[in-house]
């Protein structure tokens, strides 16, 4: 098997900390053979550390920016913290071998906001020139950045796979790619298969979050799995195919919960991911 099936640890738990010890080693008795670490804090517990280090499973890490974490602020000082914070992430990525750093690395808060033409293209070069310096510190760790796209209620900056395939060419660093959450798409895009064979054409695909249109797990709702799998195949993609799914109260849980446990939702993403693998 080229891919890993991978699941966010937000399943399970809204905060990473001493509570996520044992989901890696659940995860990985399921099937999982990548996890995702909520990098709510950049600091991973060294339990969790030695947890991970001693399964035979990959990792990514999925950036949490929240209030005061925002690399194309117009405040200096936000921008400074938010660059600390990612610095430490990364550092913290070498520690359990990971290779990816993903989400919306170029803007955070929620920020979501209508600006002047010259506001906007200056938003937009801070993105680009703070995501340059962390691709720098990236490299050094060994790790790809995956860009984001949001939908409108989370961010005005980057919503489409087009404008991020824009935004990484205007960075233009090897290391920086785009990370593509259905979900996401789904509210965004005009056609979800076009636009992920768009970044799966232009090899940008660096990171795949698989999630239904309620936030569930892959095969749940009305996205064409199928079609996309195929894609998966014709392009040969051998990047994580990660389960995004949120515990109550969590960053974009629902109020109707798909599935009526965490464990539950794990097994039947996982139990698709697998009846569902080509190679």
């Amino acid at each position: 098997m080229s891919n890993h099936w991978g699941i966010n640890l937000w399943n399970w738990e809204n905060e990473l900390g001493l509570k996520c010890v044992g989901l890696p080693e659940k995860a990985f008795k399921m099937g999982f053979t990548a996890v995702e670490l909520p990098m709510t804090f950049p600091e991973i517990p060294k339990k969790l550390v030695d947890e991970i280090r001693s399964l035979d499973m990959e990792v990514s890490l999925c950036a949490a920016l929240g209030a005061g974490r925002d690399l194309s602020n117009f405040d200096d000082t936000i921008r400074k913290n938010t660059i600390k914070y990612m610095t430490e992430c990364l550092k913290s990525a070498e520690a359990v071998s990971a290779k990816v750093f993903a989400g919306p690395l170029y803007t955070g808060g929620g920020k979501k906001h209508r600006l002047s033409v010259d506001d906007e293209k200056k938003e937009w070069e801070l993105a680009v020139t703070g995501i340059r310096k962390v691709s720098a510190i990236a490299k050094e760790c060994g790790v790809r950045l995956a860009l984001e796209p949001l939908n409108r209620y989370r961010t005005s900056v980057v919503n489409t796979a087009a404008q991020a395939l824009k935004l990484v060419s205007d960075i233009g660093e090897e290391n920086v790619g785009v990370h593509f959450d259905t979900y996401q798409a789904g509210i965004e895009e005009d056609s979800i298969t076009d636009a992920f064979e768009a970044v799966l054409k232009e090899e940008k695909m660096y990171h795949f979050h698989a999630c239904s249109n309620n936030r569930g797990v892959p095969g749940q709702g009305f996205f064409p799995w199928k079609d996309l799998w195929g894609l998966m195949q014709r392009y040969d993609y051998k990047g994580h195919i990660t389960m995004e799914t949120f515990a109550p109260g969590g960053f974009d849980a629902g109020w109707v919960q798909p599935q009526k446990s965490a464990d539950e939702i794990a097994e039947s993403g996982i139990l698709y991911m697998k009846q569902h693998d080509w190679h």
